[in-house]
């Protein structure tokens, strides 16, 4: 059965019900794509059975128990401990929208009288999330107090920490943590780590701590050093592809860089490469056309098959359809988290089957909080040294070396901008934007960042008034950050 979309014989059906069949006709790519078939027995007058195929591969039994066990949010009572009001906030914004009901906290003791209080009012806290590193009585003194307590000794507690160490992990668990994940917090990890914390003790839930990040980042350092592979990064961004550079470095890899889709092509025609980190937006050539060209058999590239992961500065709905249509294998947003780079890296270079991964290499659980626009939700801060240094694994050296670089490059690309915005070359300097919202993006330059975002969307517009007036602002932006970067800050 063909099942392509459908024309009904009588036409007032369609007017009555609506539909066209495209379920159908969708259903049966689907099945396709797995290496199944689909059919339908149907008798005028006794009704339809659909049938379909498909050969899946048997899950470890941990991977079974752990999916069942997941349970819903829904009016569960969670108290978020943090002595950053920004950081409550953002996790109330995402546990309200799961329709958690939520109380703060900015300090130990007062999270301790929150709990007593609630047990007053028969109205328990289900979860404590905690931060780690608070002034006075830190997350994991405030762990101890609580399971110290027969009364509170329910309470199920997660810890957050932006200072993962060797051994952590092991720590927690003894003293009653049930889960621990690393700062920042991706949406998909927090609310599967809630779930699995509030899930039925019946359900065979595995008792060891829950730990949805696989890695912490001193753990993955040369990680990948005796898999002996070689990278190409093909990323224009100067600042982008130091980074880059940088962690993959830190993870044992090999890698050369290119600064467009054309000279990745005539790389992979000279070299074996075992795998591409392929940017989306590039001069010249982009990420997609240049996926297409590799996966051209008719082309002389010396793999036509070899794994290429996109990156992109924000992750938009349709995106992921793109790459794949174009052949790619796996989807990162930028700046570059290490940790969700070597969970992608993994299904690639560790694994005999590269071909296994790839139509399901892309996640989009793992895609950051966007707004209607497409921007993650950032913090007003000028320049965060500490979440660049864990970004790149907590080596000084190398920050220091980003450090530099960025800010010997970003004056050239801020001249640039300015010199297009001032002869009202609105495409080009929304293109130069997006150059410099990346850049920033990757030293946590996020004040910088959100204003060239602006200034790109303002660019693509053809809105050159918006331009005149942010161009002072980008410049103001970026001044701030210099100076926070070269005093230490």
């Amino acid at each position: 059965m063909p099942f392509s979309s459908i024309r009904p014989v009588d036409a007032s059906t369609t007017r009555k019900y609506g539909g066209t069949g495209l379920g159908l006709a969708i259903s049966r790519q689907l099945v396709e794509i797995m290496g199944g078939a689909i059919g339908l027995e149907s008798e005028v007058g006794k009704g339809s059975e659909f049938w379909f195929t498909v050969r899946f591969t048997k899950q470890p039994i941990d991977a079974v128990r752990q999916a069942s066990a997941l349970a819903d949010l829904q009016n569960v009572r969670v108290l978020i401990v943090d002595d950053n009001a920004t950081n409550r906030d953002i996790l109330n914004i995402r546990m309200t929208s799961w329709n958690m009901r939520v109380y703060e906290a900015s300090e130990g003791p007062e999270a301790i009288e929150a709990l007593y209080k609630a047990l007053d009012e028969r109205d328990p806290f289900r979860i404590a999330v905690i931060d780690m590193q608070m002034p006075g009585m830190d997350g994991e003194s405030l762990g101890l107090a609580i399971k110290s307590d027969r009364r509170l000794a329910h309470t199920r507690m997660l810890i957050l920490t932006s200072m993962a160490v060797p051994g952590d992990a092991k720590r927690f668990a003894k003293i009653g943590f049930d889960a621990y994940l690393t700062k920042p917090v991706r949406v998909m990890e927090l609310k599967t780590a809630l779930s699995h914390m509030i899930a039925d003790r019946d359900s065979k839930v595995p008792e060891s701590l829950i730990i949805t990040t696989r890695h912490v980042v001193r753990e993955i350092r040369n990680i990948f050093a005796e898999c002996k592979a070689r990278i190409l990064l093909a990323e224009d961004n100067l600042t982008n592809q130091q980074v880059a550079l940088g962690i993959l470095k830190r993870l044992g890899l090999q890698a050369d860089s290119v600064f467009d889709g054309k000279q990745a092509i005539d790389a992979l025609k000279a070299i074996h490469y075992d795998l591409v980190l392929m940017d989306i937006q590039m001069p010249e050539m982009d990420g997609l056309e240049a996926t297409r060209q590799i996966r051209d058999s008719q082309s002389v590239i010396l793999n036509h098959e070899i794994p290429i992961i996109a990156m992109t500065a924000h992750a938009m709905i349709g995106d992921r359809e793109k790459c794949l249509k174009a052949g790619m294998n796996g989807y990162i947003t930028k700046p570059i988290r290490p940790l969700i780079l070597v969970e992608e890296l993994e299904k690639f270079l560790l694994k005999a089957d590269v071909d296994a991964g790839r139509m399901n290499g892309i996640d989009t659980n793992r895609s950051e909080i966007l707004d209607k626009d497409g921007v993650e939700i950032f913090s007003s801060r000028i320049f965060d040294r500490t979440a660049l240094l864990e970004r790149l694994m907590r080596d000084k050296d190398l920050t220091e070396t980003i450090i530099a670089g960025f800010l010997e490059d970003m004056p050239k690309q801020m001249a640039a901008l300015k010199a297009y915005v001032k002869n009202s070359q609105a495409v080009k300097a929304g293109a130069q934007a997006h150059k410099i919202k990346g850049a920033a993006g990757n030293v946590t330059g996020m004040a910088l960042r959100e204003i060239a975002y602006l200034m790109e969307k303002a660019g693509k517009a053809g809105d050159k008034k918006e331009m005149d007036k942010l161009m002072p602002e980008i410049e103001k932006q970026f001044a701030l950050l210099k100076v926070a970067m070269e005093k230490g800050i």
